[in-house]
């Protein structure tokens, strides 16, 4: 723990020599990646497993789908069978303090225009290392700002979590990150992130993306989060999000709220805000069904609506988006739910966008 300790205190003291001191500027990603490094090989100790432990695992999900209505003409009446993504994942476990993920992501394009076939990406590349309650991971991995959220809601087969369907963040980005708990009973958690800010492509700035996020379980059902990040973006355009999220269980389902905000900056403008909030539910209807409902209320205009994947909304109006399906599993692995997505515009000039979905859902 002391060494993680002095980890930490020796990155959050480098960058601010760097600024004190022009010339070790230049250096700063290659002398963090060389401590991170030199730490995790010095304090990793003595191997407690002797052979290494490999696992390959898959997802796979899409829908049929038909545009009921669109406020834009040309996506209404679209229909067609879509493969939105998927999974090949590699997890290998060097011993009992360290392991990787290699994870290869394909999917459509999703602009009801571009006709090309599925290309594979890295979606993860990370090595972690761990002890006790904390862990370290460097390179491409998940980032804080709504993978909670997204393993609570359950159905990112079916849709999104806000802030990444309303394009507020990345679920991925490349770097260092530190999550654990503070307490043996793991009430009090952790994760924090300084990555390039530019998901899983190509860093291509000189700016960074600090993100981060704490939880607290007091007790088993219930469980409460905060969170902020903050990217230094080229031209002056920075971001700051801010979220806020509770998640309560029950024997029969779970129910969830969350809040969002995003501060967005631009040279000679006023910020502009983007504020989300959103409601769910699920239900554990019987052994094999599930019940499940969500609203999203759009308290801003969602500025990147028009980019969405397989949505498109329309990005000047507020709204509400709403979301009601059944999952019934045909086996463990095997899903298909049916499903209903609606975005209603405070604009009365624009048309509602109603989405009829057989979203199926493959893992293996």
């Amino acid at each position: 723990m002391t060494s993680l300790i002095l980890l930490v205190l020796t990155m959050l003291l480098i960058p601010l020599l760097a600024n004190a001191v022009p010339a070790l500027r230049i250096s700063v990603r290659g002398i963090l990646g060389a401590v991170a490094l030199a730490f995790l090989v010095v304090g990793s100790g003595p191997s407690q497993l002797s052979a290494q432990e490999t696992s390959i695992s898959g997802l796979f999900f899409g829908d049929y789908y038909y545009v009921a209505g669109h406020h834009d003409a040309e996506v209404e009446d679209a229909n067609g069978f879509w493969a939105r993504r998927m999974y090949l994942t590699i997890d290998n476990r060097f011993n009992s303090e360290w392991d990787a993920r290699i994870r290869f992501e394909a999917g459509t394009k999703g602009d009801f225009s571009t006709s090309a076939t599925m290309e594979p990406f890295l979606k993860d590349l990370y090595v972690r290392w761990r002890r006790g309650n904390h862990r370290i991971l460097i390179g491409l991995s998940s980032s804080p700002t709504w993978s909670l959220l997204e393993g609570q809601w359950g159905y990112r087969d079916v849709e999104k979590t806000p802030m990444d369907l309303f394009k507020l963040g990345s679920s991925r980005d490349f770097g260092i990150a530190f999550e654990g708990s503070l307490d043996e009973a793991q009430k009090f958690r952790y994760h924090v992130m300084f990555g390039n800010g530019s998901s899983t492509k190509t860093e291509t700035n000189k700016g960074k993306k600090i993100m981060g996020s704490v939880e607290f379980r007091p007790t088993e059902n219930l469980i409460l989060q905060a969170g902020a990040d903050s990217e230094d973006r080229a031209g002056d355009q920075d971001r700051q999000s801010f979220t806020g999220t509770a998640i309560l269980n029950g024997e029969r389902g779970r129910v969830g709220l969350m809040g969002a905000r995003q501060v967005r900056k631009a040279p000679g403008e006023d910020d502009v805000n983007v504020d989300v909030f959103s409601v769910f539910g699920v239900l554990d209807a019987t052994e094999r069904v599930n019940v499940l409902a969500r609203y999203d209320r759009m308290a801003t205009p969602i500025p990147d609506g028009a980019g969405i994947s397989y949505f498109r909304m329309d990005p000047t109006s507020e709204g509400g988006f709403f979301l009601f399906g059944v999952d019934v599993a045909m086996t463990d692995n095997v899903h298909l739910i049916p499903n209903i997505e609606v975005v209603s515009y405070d604009d009365d000039a624009l048309d509602s966008d109603i989405f009829l979905k057989t979203t199926f859902s493959i893992r293996f």
